[in-house]
């Protein structure tokens, strides 16, 4: 996507909104540039920030050993695809990718402003997360689980059986991240206690209002 010279410059000073859109969820979506970066945000969230986007550049930095292995990658709930652009161009992976998002104006912003299938080898799946673990067979090295509605997460995120499809949809030494905002340490803890029922290893990264899973088959 090409944005004129000005708006990049004019992204310094503050976020230039570049498209608006009502998502599935009725939730005003905005497509801006902040600091050169596309961001994707509602009035009370950010769902994407390019590169800089904490909820995985911060767990990705204490896997590069890891990464290195990784040949396939799942996101379920898409943003922008932030989590495979850091994986592209900071680290210079090109996984195999499936982005999977239930509201097609978001998979379309995605594809439409960050430049991820260079390699003819990510495709976009507009589907309902737990449908997608459910109807797929396939194997991946990471997922990446970010699935929000502003700052809530939906209920289905946090239940035990939603751990058990996405250790099941890992490769033997896989790992998933989870992105979490929960209420306080009690529930961190109840929430670490829970995965590592499905995972040999949970160790977590608090940022702020935001809780960062890292599980590993």
């Amino acid at each position: 996507m090409q944005i004129p010279f000005y708006k990049k410059i004019l992204s310094f000073l503050i976020p230039v909104t570049l498209e608006k859109t009502i998502g599935n969820n009725m939730t005003v979506l905005l497509v801006q540039l902040y600091v050169n970066q596309y961001m994707l945000v509602t009035p009370r969230a950010i769902y994407s920030y390019g590169t800089r986007y904490n909820p995985f550049r911060k767990p990705f930095a204490g896997m590069q050993h890891e990464l290195k292995k990784v040949n396939s990658f799942l996101l379920l709930g898409t943003g922008l695809g932030s989590a495979l652009s850091i994986l592209q161009q900071k680290y210079a992976l090109f996984p195999e990718a499936t982005l999977v998002d239930n509201d097609e104006d978001v998979l379309n912003f995605s594809q439409k402003y960050m430049d991820l299938n260079s390699r003819a080898n990510v495709e976009w799946v507009c589907q309902d997360a737990v449908a997608y673990l459910n109807s797929t067979s396939r194997k991946f090295d990471l997922m990446g689980v970010d699935i929000f509605k502003d700052l809530v997460q939906p209920n289905f995120v946090t239940t035990t059986s939603f751990f058990a499809h996405c250790a099941a949809a890992l490769q033997p030494n896989g790992t998933c991240i989870f992105n979490m905002i929960l209420e306080d340490d009690n529930k961190i803890i109840d929430i670490q206690k829970a995965l590592s029922e499905h995972f040999a290893e949970v160790t977590f990264i608090l940022d702020k209002v935001n809780t960062y899973f890292i599980c590993r088959r």
